[in-house]
């Protein structure tokens, strides 16, 4: 039974149940039969007794015993007896029905009528004793091979009926199992599918709204957590590695730089103090640069980690947010003018993050523009716009701009390591935000941050 599968013991369950069913309605039958085939047996004979006693007074012929009641085509065998034992009706040589103790008690009116099963020339024969007349008895006998053959081959006709339920049941127990048993069947394939390829992405179609269906769609759900949950993890390892591939580039250049001046004050002494002022002005720049990398890695990764606790939203003043960077970028960039246009808004957001992609787009639109040139900076209708005159970006560089370490074809010769933009987008995903950037060459860029 262990070897089985839970339909094949489903079935056998089955098959077992209906078999003993079948059993039990087969014996059922088989008595009832075999009860009323005796009883209609016994009322033939009581009958012919009763007929007998009634013609007897006029008729005393009617008593005589009618031939040899062995066989199957004769009448019932009648035999009067008297009180002393004495046959007193006619009869045939060796054809005598046995008289016993309790005949003579009947004939005597001492007993009360019964039946009796006896044997005469070999054949089994059913036997009604009763009163006929004062001080004798009447005896009817009739075969009752009859009875029991009649009852044998009822019996092999149920046994047959049983064993054809049975095949039936067998058939009819296998196919529900299994009819049963396909949603399960379908989930035990699913999980097995999913433990051998680790790709939870096949879902199991449901039909019905029974407990099964119900666990379907509860598997359904769990592989389309667990398939967000593999991707998620995929698309972290990913950007990881990615990240430090591309941080591992950007680090070589300002790394190598500050080797090669640090190479060259190691001969210091052979150097003019013009030359010693360069290379320190240079180291500066240099780890300036190295420092501004460095804190915008360690924002990306801060905000990639899934285990980092994230900071709360509170209301804030956009436009008052946009003003004060607006003026840190005027010192930054003396030679850029910046035209403002500040409604007043208010959004949920974390003030450090905001004030930093507002500062990033800011820089952008200033490192791109020509000394002189204006940057407009709209705050209106919860969306913040800045507006540069720098060279624009080609259309197929477009959708690549906020990409990490991205650089257009007009960006690399300028400052930067290519991570400002993409802080912003990671800013505007914090706060379920949306960063558009709209540009044609030579006609300047216009980068759009949606609340």
């Amino acid at each position: 039974m262990n070897r089985l599968g839970l339909p094949g013991r489903i079935a056998v369950f089955f098959v077992v149940a209906m078999t003993l069913a079948l059993a039990g309605m087969a014996a059922g039958a088989y008595v009832v039969v075999g009860h009323e085939l005796k009883a209609a047996q016994d009322l033939n004979l009581r009958r012919q007794a009763t007929r007998v006693a009634r013609q007897f007074p006029t008729d005393p012929g009617v008593a005589a015993i009618s031939g040899p009641c062995e066989y199957l085509a004769a009448p019932s065998c009648v035999q009067v007896v008297s009180a002393d034992g004495a046959i007193a009706s006619e009869r045939l040589p060796g054809h005598t029905l046995p008289v016993t103790d309790e005949t003579r008690a009947v004939a005597a009116g001492s007993a009360q009528p019964f039946f009796s099963d006896i044997d005469l020339g070999g054949y089994s024969m059913r036997m009604y004793t009763a009163p006929l007349s004062r001080g004798s008895a009447v005896q009817v006998a009739q075969r009752s091979d009859t009875v029991t053959t009649s009852l044998r081959r009822v019996g092999l006709a149920l046994l047959v009926t049983a064993a054809a339920g049975t095949l039936a049941a067998a058939a009819i127990g296998t196919a529900l199992a299994r009819r049963a048993m396909a949603p399960v069947v379908t989930l035990t394939r699913a999980a097995e599918r999913v433990a051998r390829t680790r790709d939870p992405r096949a879902h199991i179609t449901v039909t019905g709204t029974d407990e099964v269906a119900r666990l379907a769609t509860s598997v359904n759900t769990m592989l389309f957590e667990l398939d967000a949950a593999l991707t998620a993890e995929r698309d972290s390892r990913a950007a990881q590695q990615r990240l430090v591939a591309d941080a591992s580039h950007e680090l070589r250049t300002p790394l190598t730089a500050l080797r090669t001046d640090i190479d060259l004050l190691r001969r210091a002494d052979r150097l003019p103090p013009g030359r010693l002022a360069e290379i320190a002005a240079a180291l500066r720049v240099q780890a300036e640069e190295l420092q501004g990398l460095v804190t915008d890695l360690i924002d990306l990764a801060r905000a990639d980690d899934p285990d980092a606790p994230r900071e709360a939203l509170e209301d804030l003043r956009l436009d008052s947010l946009v003003a004060a960077q607006v003026e840190v970028a005027r010192r930054h960039w003396p030679a850029i003018v910046f035209d403002t246009t500040l409604d007043p808004v208010t959004v949920a957001g974390v003030p450090a993050r905001l004030a930093r992609a507002v500062t990033n787009l800011l820089d952008n639109a200033a490192k791109f523009s020509p000394p002189g040139a204006t940057v407009r900076v709209r705050v209106s209708d919860r969306t913040l716009t800045v507006s540069d005159a720098g060279p624009g970006i080609a259309a197929d560089e477009l959708p690549f701009v906020f990409d990490r370490f991205y650089r257009s074809a007009t960006a690399r010769t300028t400052p930067g390591h290519g991570l400002g933009l993409a802080i912003v987008a990671q800013v505007a995903e914090l706060h379920s935000a949306r960063t558009t950037v709209e540009s044609q060459p030579g006609k300047g860029a216009v980068f759009t941050l949606t609340f």
